[in-house]
Formats: structure tokens, sequence, C-alpha cells
């Protein structure tokens, strides 16, 4: 039987007629797989998506790093080689995407001076967002890309997870829900294409400042500056504590003002006064992201990686008020 290692270097010959010296798998999210890969003097990262990936996320994904390559403002971002089909990518038997990309120098994570680096991650993301308001949204809702990622964990049963999580399931759906709706009624838009995952470990630094922007595997819809909140929050997060969502508050405030300096909006004073709300919301966006991985059976909740976190925090605030 195939090890994963002789299965990776038999698909890399079928589709890229690559033969790697070296595959090395490589710290990744709860939804692909990624590994290095060594051949010759170069070097490529595969990624691996999960069984029954839809063709529209591939194709979407494809579609936004094709238009954004052409930005001279940005950093590098992802860029595809081809199959030997001519193909961005290839489909295997059990629905699993393969896409090769081209190697990017740089070490994902923030580096030990986070200040700096978070800093320049919000001017890159500033000028991102400047390049996709120039492309058309098919929505007007600025809550969109949440709005969808409720209504497929809604209509799909709990997943496991320990009974303690279990017990407070519907609850918590009903929490991150109301809170939606309360948001609907202050959240502005207009509706951009976003990210979707923009967080430390989707950026590649060196010497303090963002040489790469990985994994457009989920660009979504909805406001810039709400996806902005979010970003500062996975950025000054302290994940080493499960029993409630902290973050710096310093660094929160750093990373804004960057942000602001490229994408001046009155925004920026909503921020401040609603950040107290933006955390729920946050922590609502993580619980489904977690939630939906668990649902694929990619994931099982654990501690250290800001999930009971976020859960927890949801569970001990207040619920919103409900909009008349």
């Amino acid at each position: 039987m195939m090890d994963d290692v002789e299965r990776l270097e038999l698909l890399l010959m079928m589709h890229w007629d690559i033969r790697p010296t070296r595959i090395q798998a490589l710290s990744t999210g709860h939804t692909n797989k990624t590994y290095r890969v060594d051949y010759g003097s170069r070097a490529a990262v595969l990624r691996v998506s999960w069984p029954g990936k839809p063709a529209e996320q591939v194709r979407r994904e494809a579609s936004m790093l094709d238009r954004l390559g052409s930005s001279p403002q940005l950093p590098t971002l992802p860029r595809f080689q081809s199959t030997v089909n001519a193909q961005p990518c290839a489909q295997v038997d059990d629905g699993s995407w393969l896409h090769l990309f081209e190697h990017i120098e740089g070490t994902p994570g923030l580096p030990a001076d986070a200040e700096p680096a978070i800093v320049d991650a919000m001017y890159t993301l500033a000028r991102l967002h400047a390049a996709m308001a120039t492309m058309s949204a098919s929505v007007s809702d600025p809550l969109a890309w949440l709005n969808e990622r409720y209504a497929r964990v809604s209509a799909r049963p709990a997943p496991p997870l320990p009974a303690i999580l279990l017990e407070h399931y519907d609850l918590l759906l009903r929490r991150i829900g109301m809170h939606f709706a309360a948001a609907a009624a202050w959240i502005r838009g207009p509706a951009s294409w976003l990210h979707g995952d923009y967080h430390a470990g989707n950026l590649l630094f060196a010497n303090g400042t963002v040489t790469g922007v990985l994994d457009f595997d989920d660009v979504g819809q909805g406001a810039h500056w709400l996806e902005a909140a979010f970003a500062l929050f996975a950025l000054s997060r302290d994940a080493t504590h499960d029993d409630r969502f902290t973050f710096d508050v310093r660094l929160w405030d750093a990373g804004l003002r960057a942000y602001a300096a490229i994408q001046p909006d009155d925004a920026s004073d909503m921020m401040h006064l609603k950040r107290d709300a933006l955390v729920d919301l946050f922590c609502a966006d993580q619980s489904l992201i977690h939630l939906e991985a668990a649902q694929r059976g990619l994931w099982m909740p654990g501690p250290g990686m800001g999930f009971l976190a976020c859960w927890r925090q949801l569970l001990a605030s207040p619920p919103p008020i409900p909009v008349l």
C-alpha cells in the first residue's frame, strides 16, 4: 500500500510531470493540507483540498488571483503552476483538488517583534481591499460572507463534539444568529470582495514586512472595514487563554491606524465605539469556521487554538438586544 508521500509523488508526476527530490508537510489550517515540494533547484507548494470541495469555490479563487496578480501595490500572491494539460489545478478520485503554487519567500506567522509586522499587515490589507474594490460585487449585504457561512453550518447536523460543547450547541447557533441579526442594523456597506481568512498564518513575513499573502480559498463579499476589524482581532489575539477571548488593545489600535492611513473612512470611529460588539461578531465567525471544518470531518476542537475562547466568549456575553 502506498504511503502519503508515495501517493503525492505519483500525483506530481501524473499532473505536473515533476519528480520531487523531497516532499515536506507544512503547517496548515483546518481545511487544506500543504507540502513544500523540492525538485532540482526549484521549490513549489502543493495544496491538497478536502474531498468534495465545490468546483465553484475553486473557480472563484482562481479568478480572484488572476485579477489581483497585476496589482503592483501588493506583495507576492500565490501563482498557479499549470498542469501538463494547461489547467490551473487537478482533481483526484476522492474529490480533492490539487494546486501547485510557485514558492514565495518568507515565514508564516507574526515575528517576535509583533507591532511593526501587524502595522505592515494592515497596510497590506488596505491595499488588497483597494484592489478588490475595483471588482464588481454581486451582493449588497455587508454581512454576506458571514450569513452564508452561518446558513451552511445551521443546515448541517451538529459535528462530533465533546459532550460539554454539544450541550450548548443549539444555544450557540441561536446566539450567533442573534448577533448577526442585531449587527444588520448598524453594519453598513458597500459590499465588496474580501480575502475571507486574513490572519498571521496566511501571511509570509521577512524582516517584519509582509512578503506574501496566501490562501484566497475562502474569498467572499461583505464590508471591507468589518474584515479589517476581524483581521485586527486575529493579529492581536492571545490564543494561549481558552476561558475567554482576549486581545492586545494597543496592537489593535496601531493596526487600525495603519489601515485607516491608506483606507480613510469614518467607519474607524465606529470600530472603536462598537468594539465589544465586533468582538462577538469575530468570535461568531471563528466558531463557525471551526464548526464547518468539524462538520466536514477535518478537525476536532482542542485547547490552545482560539476556538474554545470564542465559544465561551459568545456564551458568556450578554445576548444582543433584538432589533424591532
